[in-house]
């Protein structure tokens, strides 16, 4: 059966976490911020349902997380009765969302519900994208210009200037609001600001107080100030921001060509991440 988290599902939430630094990380940072919503202002942004099974026990054997229309899972279903629960369960979503996850797990979704909805590639994402993992403590740098967030409204401002599209599919406030449902997960952010003191750079990193890896995101240059080191910069001093509470930094490449630039910064590749869709998202997008 497929049920929503409580806090009394804490400890076997975290079990099925550790053992996925990316989509797990992500779990942990949303649990401890629902945890923390003692207002509940989040609950049309963020679910999380525990997929357990029919025995006596109710063993907990993978958790889902919704974030928007984005859908994350650690662990998977142990049966084909439960395998097919999670199908019905995402096709009865929002048209739109998608399913993230470690790329062996979509390829058993997609082998088990080979619909050309669930094949349907990404515009973006022709083959699934490096999953990489801190092998080594930055190098310190000379001259540390980066700095804690003053406000995340820039943060905005400074991702929508490199995608102009993400104008289109969240608003400036929805999105800080997703920023500081993020931050009681114990996200943090960074800017590194230019001559007139605006940010040119900015980098965030999950740490959620649970979880043995801090995962970095957001990572983004003005364009005009690329080339300059600016984004090392900001890896570097994410990086250290983990290790400082023993934690090991991760990553997610959103683009193949980016794992040959975080090598060079003491990343390594371990695994891919993939999305499938759900039924139905091909007539959205068609």
């Amino acid at each position: 059966m497929i049920r929503l988290a409580t806090i009394e599902d804490q400890s076997a939430l975290a079990r099925l976490c550790k053992k996925d630094a990316w989509d797990g990380t992500t779990i942990l940072s949303a649990f401890q911020s629902k945890c923390a919503d003692v207002y509940n202002a989040d609950w049309q942004y963020c679910d999380i349902w525990m997929g357990t099974s029919d025995a006596q026990n109710k063993n907990a054997q993978y958790v889902l997380c919704r974030l928007g229309q984005t859908f994350h899972i650690v662990g998977k279903p142990h049966s084909k009765q439960r395998w097919e629960e999670l199908y019905s369960f995402l096709s009865m979503q929002a048209p739109k969302s998608k399913l993230i996850a470690d790329s062996q797990m979509i390829a058993q979704y997609q082998e088990r519900f080979p619909s050309p909805a669930c094949k349907l590639p990404h515009p973006n994402q022709s083959i699934p994208f490096p999953r990489m993992i801190s092998t080594r403590l930055p190098e310190a740098m000379e001259e540390d210009s980066v700095q804690e967030s003053t406000s995340l409204f820039s943060i905005y401002d400074i991702l929508a200037s490199a995608k102009p599209e993400m104008l289109k599919r969240v608003s400036r406030d929805e999105y800080t609001a997703r920023m500081l449902f993020s931050k009681r997960g114990g996200a943090k952010f960074f800017e590194i600001p230019g001559e007139d003191g605006a940010p040119i750079c900015v980098g965030a990193i999950l740490l959620p107080d649970e979880g043995d890896y801090g995962l970095i995101f957001n990572i983004c240059t003005l364009p005009e100030h690329r080339g300059k080191g600016y984004a090392r910069k900001m890896v570097t001093r994410l990086c250290m921001e983990a290790y400082l509470q023993g934690k090991t930094p991760v990553l997610d490449c959103a683009e193949t060509q980016l794992e040959q630039y975080y090598s060079h910064l003491g990343f390594q590749k371990v695994s891919y991440w993939d999305t499938a869709y759900p039924a139905g998202y091909a007539d959205i997008v068609s």
